[in-house]
């Protein structure tokens, strides 16, 4: 029995060390008709910030510090389902941080196990901080989509450091934000358009029907 629980213990371990799973703090906007603008006091706890984007234009801000030798981890993902798998890179979430832009410069899917999302990276970046910083991130839309913003790399779960328009989600905040039904300004525009068309065809079919003695007197008679 004690072989058998150290060789279990053994293998666990060789897993974990295959495939290491990082966890976050799932956080979102707390009331959607404010700014919103998030402070976060320590940027090296893993956070993730789950948000809607309803137009082209629209932004959430963050603004938090880190310190000469600190790692800056951040991570911009979407949903890996329809639209957003199919979006054009010039229509997908972009970052501005400090005034530096950033744009997709990738499609690498992920899968989250805690919250068996499958997501896709758009942007990845990891990097050691040289001098104390006071940062601010901007996530603007380029359009309609659900977006996801890591930042850090420790996993700390019994620590709030995440402040102002934002609440801390839970299993099913995620699961509403993940089965959000997104429709396309396009999609909204076609659907208007055909919409138009097919009460202007019920107009003309039932003028005709309704003046049909009529139209056909008026050819017989030239």
């Amino acid at each position: 029995m004690k072989n058998f629980i150290f060789i279990f213990i053994q293998i666990s371990g060789f897993l974990l060390l295959q495939n290491p799973i990082f966890a976050h703090q799932p956080f979102g906007i707390a009331d959607k008709n404010q700014d919103s603008y998030i402070e976060v006091s320590d940027a090296k706890i893993s956070h993730a910030f789950y948000g809607i984007f309803d137009k082209k234009g629209e932004q959430m801000e963050l603004n938090f510090k880190l310190s000469a030798g600190d790692t800056f981890v951040f991570s911009l993902l979407i949903p890996d389902q329809d639209p957003e798998n199919i979006l054009a890179y010039e229509r997908l979430p972009e970052l501005v941080i400090n005034n530096e832009k950033f744009t997709s410069n990738q499609k690498s899917n992920f899968y989250e196990p805690y919250s068996r999302m499958n997501l896709i990276r758009i942007i990845d970046e990891n990097k050691v901080i040289e001098s104390d910083t006071d940062f601010n991130v901007k996530v603007i839309s380029n359009g309609q989509s659900r977006f996801v913003f890591s930042l850090g790399y420790q996993e700390i779960f019994n620590k709030t450091v995440a402040s102002g328009n934002v609440r801390r989600f839970n299993s099913g905040d995620l699961s509403e934000w993940y089965n959000s039904i997104i429709i396309l300004e396009e999609e909204n525009n076609n659907n208007f358009y055909y919409a138009l068309i097919l009460v202007l065809l019920t107009v003309v079919i039932s003028f005709i029907l309704y003046f049909r003695h009529d139209i056909q007197n008026f050819i017989f008679r030239n």
